[in-house]
């Protein structure tokens, strides 16, 4: 359930989840209705409406403690890219200093990269990317950094600093591949859920004798609530849905 709320399109992930909070608000009137109907509506309320100010905070750090870990997820796959791109571009400036062997380092670096864009990022956006996988160009290019011919002293540096960039580029395609399995934790979810449909219960149990009333606060409630979450689910994986991290930055470095 959660995969799927990951790669919705944004206007259908919000429209399940305002139906999800609209049909247990619209439960809880119904529930209050039937009871008032029967005789017992003093059993439901009204309630101290001091019992709405713990819940509420309940429902609010849920969903701080999930932002957070979904900020921090997005964060940190989002540095990885950008230290993959840099290193990246940090071995093509290098291998300028050993013509004969940059253009074939150019071209694997252009096949590695368009390998990310067009295979590795839809395997990430799906949760499937692994690390059993090297990534071949990049491997080439380690070898060729190690095998290259140093003939000075600036070219022993540059051959460091390379073997250095390439290293930091692998290392950071991992950290991308890791994070791109992270996801929200449905239990944790659909504990939210329910803690939201608890609270909407108890909104409508402090207005329990006045039923539009109860209604109108109900209604607001879950209409706040639904936003909460629908900006929760939208960043739920850092490489998919509407906030997906895009491969921009590894197409800026790719040579040319």
């Amino acid at each position: 359930m959660v995969e799927w709320l990951a790669h919705a399109p944004l206007p259908l992930l919000a429209a399940v989840v305002f139906l999800a909070l609209y049909l247990a608000a619209a439960l809880v009137l119904v529930v209050l209705r039937t009871v008032s109907r029967l005789g017992h509506a003093e059993t439901l309320g009204p309630l101290s409406p001091g019992i709405l100010a713990p819940m509420g905070l309940i429902f609010g750090l849920l969903v701080g403690f999930l932002v957070a870990d979904v900020w921090s997820d997005q964060g940190d796959a989002s540095a990885a890219t950008s230290r993959e791109a840099s290193a990246l571009r940090d071995v093509d400036l290098l291998m300028a200093t050993f013509p004969a062997e940059h253009e074939r380092v150019q071209a694997l670096l252009r096949e590695q990269i368009d390998d990310y864009v067009d295979d590795e990022w839809a395997q990430m956006g799906d949760g499937g990317a692994t690390l059993s996988v090297a990534p071949a160009g990049l491997v080439a290019v380690q070898r060729i950094a190690l095998d290259l011919p140093v003939a000075t002293e600036g070219q022993r540096v540059a051959q460091e600093h390379v073997v250095d960039a390439v290293d930091r580029a692998l290392e950071a395609r991992r950290t991308r591949l890791v994070l791109s399995t992270s996801a929200i934790d449905p239990l944790r979810l659909g504990a939210l859920y329910l803690v939201a449909v608890v609270t909407l219960a108890a909104t409508g149990c402090v207005q329990a004798d006045r039923l539009r009333r109860a209604a109108v606060a109900t209604g607001l409630l879950a209409t706040a609530m639904a936003l909460a979450m629908t900006l929760l689910c939208a960043q739920a994986a850092p490489f998919a849905g509407y906030f997906a991290i895009s491969p921009e930055l590894l197409l800026q470095v790719r040579p040319t």
